[in-house]
């Protein structure tokens, strides 16, 4: 039997859970081979550094304390700004789903900050907060809440009507709709907003740490460029991807447990 009809074979008696974990590693691996490949004929490494170059790079760099500091410091603002956005967004949007004269003066406002691209509101922050943790948690709130609040909004809006009059003719109160009927039919959509407000909250508190910062992942990724230490521009690059990646799939996890009563999604 050749090589590649042995694979596939491997791949053909594994479980479900085996085969996607070997498809995920074949594609991380074709993924550093092509860069490999990228960086050695077409580009220059100081421009476009090899993968064992980054790598080796990330290597050293976590054996400096700097490092620990540097991942430590984004990945609090991170977890800070998306709790608190995702607080916020959510009850903003369950409040304004709920009462219509609270949607419709909320939804002007919503409607004009939501296109808003928070790296926009890195000047003001700067002027109002500094370049401290309360200018990042302000822009790391910002990048989360609209997208979680327009989720919730979307999944009030998606109930069944029928659902909401069989539960008036038991004798539901406003209590027990909100918590019966709301507030479970509402909840996959939270988690999906939640979810796409965490890749925002990473995209942006990176922006913020180049633009007005002085530590952090962003900060390192950008201030490498005056050394034109691109290897270890591209380290950070690394990191930002497995912390992302990583987040992203600890989130999937908790929701398919901690919810899976009203969590129909399927990854």
């Amino acid at each position: 039997m050749s090589a590649p009809a042995s694979r596939i074979a491997v791949l053909r008696r594994a479980g479900p859970a085996h085969r996607r974990a070997m498809l995920m590693v074949l594609s991380v691996l074709v993924g550093l081979l092509v860069w490999q490949i990228a960086a050695t004929l077409v580009f220059h490494s100081i421009l476009f550094p090899s993968a064992l170059a980054s790598l080796g790079a990330l290597a050293r760099e976590m054996t400096r304390g700097e490092l620990a500091r540097d991942i430590a410091v984004t990945l609090g603002r991170v977890l800070a700004g998306f709790a608190l956005g995702s607080v916020l967004g959510a009850a903003l949007g369950l409040v304004m789903g709920s009462f219509r004269p609270v949607r419709m003066f909320f939804a002007p406002m919503v409607d004009f900050f939501r296109f808003i691209t928070p790296i926009a509101w890195v000047a003001p922050a700067t002027i109002w907060f500094g370049i401290g943790e309360t200018s990042k948690l302000f822009l790391v709130t910002y990048a989360t809440l609209f997208v979680v609040l327009v989720n919730t909004l979307a999944g009030i809006q998606h109930i069944h009507r029928d659902r909401i009059r069989m539960a008036r003719a038991f004798g539901a109160n406003a209590l027990e709709m909100f918590g019966l009927i709301t507030l479970p039919a509402t909840l996959p959509f939270i988690i999906t907003g939640m979810r796409i407000g965490l890749g925002n909250s990473f995209m942006t508190v990176i922006g913020a740490e180049m633009l007005a910062g002085n530590n952090g992942l962003g900060y390192l990724i950008y201030s490498s460029r005056v050394f034109y230490r691109s290897d270890v521009m591209f380290a950070g690059i690394i990191l930002l991807g497995l912390f992302g990646f990583a987040a992203d799939r600890l989130f999937v996890f908790l929701r398919k447990r901690v919810l899976m009563r009203y969590d129909r999604v399927q990854d």
